[in-house]
């Protein structure tokens, strides 16, 4: 209480914000080194010290002359408002000042250049909120500007080096890599080998049948300015004509996304059905369903895949007697995506279909529609922005994926494949980074594809007024008939998961089914060392991941300020586009110069954190809704700043969202892929990537047991978290109730 009672600011008494923050800067920059040996992020060179230093570069000359200024003008007595705008002037001229040093030396940053960047920064922030420029106290000021820096280093540079390394090739500006990549054949080429041809011929007579079509139909209908929309529909009709009938990868990615999205969203939807409105005692599998895309990376289906479907698999081999390359291909790709991202598909569309207001469905019964009439007219068109948010997710899963075409894709390109061996085959960043601004360029296309299909109509079924109507079930057969696809889809995932687990402890899958320890034994040293690399560095990044989303969340939610919208957008960026183009973009931008950190287990943990942060935001954008204002604002009346406000006020009401936000986190890097592919080294590999190596070298059963031990693990932790989560609920209640 007595800091939230502490006396406010006057005209004579020292700025605490501003002398701490001048002063922390000085002495960071005088002591630590400003580069470091190479990778090593530990060195110390003490001639590169700012003391040493200062008296050779006038730019960290200026630097500590800011900082000394910055003690003076919090210690004058000055209005506010102008200890403010000077703390601002000289945080921005610190900041250029240790910017130009940084850029000239060209040596990798050590720890003094980042204590004056962030401090100088620091000082910015801390001017924007004294100053009155942006209406925050000095904690937040400071964290919104480092927040911006955050996203800027780590989301926007990497991905604006993506698009720079496809035109800007030694040191000038050409085409040349990215005309050549996007008409070789490997990439797209409309006339497939060993066909007669044709394909051009044929694409354009679609195209041509289909927009005449549109519009003949468009003016029966006595719309005759509509008749127009034949143009984009013969265009898009033509388009989908040539991939189908051409090769390449691009052709295969697309198809590919499209389908899988298309079947695991109608799949995912029925489940959710399934969940808020059957009446069959099944739906009580679908909460272990929807937790199996959390616990394995996608790719330990495409492995069991292997076992089963292989040549020497059980159900072929064993059970039909064949020798069959058949599900190695867009098939087996297929088969593997879908099982592995329906379930993400539900989990989204679970919510929503929950969400619904029966009372419309209701009323339409009432007038006589039958139940399946209503399901098709009225359920199915208002779940169309959470089925558009599940098919964009669940398409980019399928065009950053690459284990899985790795694993029974059957030697067919892919784009998220080329962009990998671009870089390890071939050893050409440019070409992969002209596969990467492809990836981002289809990513933001089915984005705009979702906002022009959901367009400007409401979709507003919650309203606040109370209503009596239930959720309505499912028609009869329909209950029964996509109950029992789910029970054969359980089974299925059961034989799949359970043949890896076989596999782990036979001595030869195929050939010699003798039970054996061996592969688990085998696993060490190496298996385990990358097991507890992986775990540990999971752990690191998962509390950044998520207090870093925290507080983006509250900035957007609960500040105003200019670019407001796009740090949100910018932030989200990095779980919207496919994983592979920010592992490049990490490649480009981290591999050279003052921020050298590939080769190093910091560089990892960073593509963690914010490949995984925008789900912290969104948990807490959600939760804060729930939340009033008023409750911070008696918090501000009493004279706490915000990070007392956020400590004692905030956190705890959101503590559930931030766990769950951490386990995402967690999680998701002990089963990350396609982000850290580039960013690996034998020093620092990954359990993941270390079971494709399993695998490609054609140690199944070592890959397989692997699997299991990261599948076994990740059940456990969720297990532990889930009951620490309960546990901090009932406590809530506890303490809401207690009078």
């Amino acid at each position: 209480m007595a800091r939230a009672l502490a006396l406010p600011l006057t005209r004579t008494s020292p700025d605490r914000a501003i002398l701490t923050w001048s002063a922390g800067t000085g002495v960071g920059m005088l002591l630590f080194p400003w580069a470091r040996a190479g990778r090593d992020l530990l060195s110390w060179l003490p001639d590169t010290t700012g003391g040493t230093l200062a008296a050779r570069s006038p730019f960290l000359a200026v630097a500590l002359l800011c900082a000394l200024l910055g003690l003076l003008a919090g210690a004058l007595p000055q209005p506010l408002s102008r200890r403010g705008r000077i703390a601002l002037a000289l945080g921005i001229w610190g900041v250029i000042a240790c910017g130009l040093y940084i850029f000239l030396d060209g040596r990798p940053l050590g720890p003094g250049a980042v204590a004056g960047v962030l401090g100088f920064l620091g000082l910015v922030g801390t001017g924007l909120a004294r100053s009155g420029l942006v209406p925050v106290d000095p904690f937040l000021g400071v964290s919104l500007v480092w927040t911006w820096l955050f996203v800027a280093a780590f989301i926007l540079l990497p991905l604006g080096a993506v698009v720079a390394a496809s035109v800007w090739v030694g040191g000038r500006f050409t085409l040349d890599i990215l005309l050549r990549t996007v008409r070789s054949t490997g990439f797209f080429t409309l006339h497939r080998p060993g066909t007669a041809g044709g394909e051009e011929a044929a694409t354009v007579a679609v195209g041509v049948l289909v927009g005449l079509g549109t519009a003949l139909v468009q003016l029966l209908r006595g719309r005759g300015w509509r008749a127009l929309w034949g143009v984009p529909a013969g265009l898009g009709a033509g388009a989908l004509a040539a991939l189908y009938l051409g090769f390449g990868a691009l052709r295969n990615s697309l198809l590919l996304a499209v389908a899988v999205g298309g079947i695991s969203t109608i799949l995912g939807f029925f489940f959710a059905l399934l969940d808020a409105r059957s009446r069959l005692r099944t739906r009580v599998l679908l909460g272990p369903f929807s937790i199996l895309p959390l616990i394995t990376p996608p790719f330990v289906l495409g492995l069991a895949m292997i076992f089963l479907f292989g040549r020497r698999g059980f159900v072929t081999h064993r059970l039909l007697g064949l020798s069959t390359d058949a599900f190695f291909g867009p098939l087996g790709v297929g088969l593997a995506q879908v099982l592995a991202y329906t379930p993400i598909a539900y989990l989204v569309l679970q919510g929503v279909v929950r969400a619904l207001d029966a009372t419309l469905e209701e009323a339409a019964e009432t007038l006589g529609a039958s139940r399946s009439y209503v399901l098709r007219t009225v359920t199915w068109p208002l779940a169309r922005p959470g089925l558009t948010n599940a098919f964009l997710l669940v398409a980019i899963e399928s065009l950053a994926d690459f284990a899985n075409p790795i694993l029974v894709g059957g030697g067919a390109t892919y784009l998220a494949t080329e962009v990998f061996f671009a870089i390890v085959g071939r050893y050409n960043p440019h070409e992969a980074a002209v596969y990467g601004v492809v990836l981002l360029a289809l990513t933001l296309g089915v984005f705009v594809v979702q906002r022009v299909w959901l367009g400007e109509r409401s979709y507003v079924t919650v309203t606040g007024r109370p209503t009596a109507a239930g959720l309505r079930p499912l028609p009869t057969a329909l209950d029964y008939g996509v109950s029992a696809f789910f029970l054969l889809w359980i089974a299925l995932v059961v034989v799949l998961y359970g043949s890896v687990f076989v596999g782990a402890f036979t001595r030869l899958w195929g050939f010699d089914d003798t039970f054996t320890l061996q592969h688990v034994r085998d696993l060490w040293p190496q298996g385990w060392h990358v097991f507890w690399t992986s775990v540990r560095l999971s752990a690191y990044a998962a509390v950044p991941s998520m207090l870093v989303g925290f507080l983006i969340g509250y900035l957007v939610t609960r500040t105003s300020f200019a670019g407001r919208s796009a740090l949100e957008f910018g932030s989200m960026l990095s779980f919207a586009v496919p994983g592979t183009v920010m592992g490049i973009g990490y490649i480009l931008t981290f591999n050279q110069g003052p921020l050298l950190l590939t080769g190093t287990e910091l560089v990892i943990v960073l593509a963690f954190v914010f490949r995984n942060m925008p789900v912290a935001i969104r948990a807490t954008v959600a939760a804060l809704q729930q939340i009033d204002r008023s409750l911070e604002e008696a918090s501000t009346m009493l004279r706490a700043d915000s990070a007392t406000t956020l400590r004692r006020i905030v956190i705890p009401l959101v503590r559930s969202a931030l766990l769950s936000g951490l386990v995402f986190a967690f999680v998701r890097a002990m089963t990350a892929v396609s982000q850290v592919i580039f960013l690996i080294t034998p020093r620092h590999n990954l359990a993941t990537t270390q079971i494709l190596s399993y695998v490609e070298y054609g140690s199944l059963g070592r890959g397989a047991a692997l699997a299991c031990l990261l599948t076994v693990f990740l059940v456990l932790v969720i297990l532990v978290l889930y009951a620490v989560h309960r546990r901090l609920d009932a406590r809530t209640v506890g303490e809401v109730a207690a009078p």
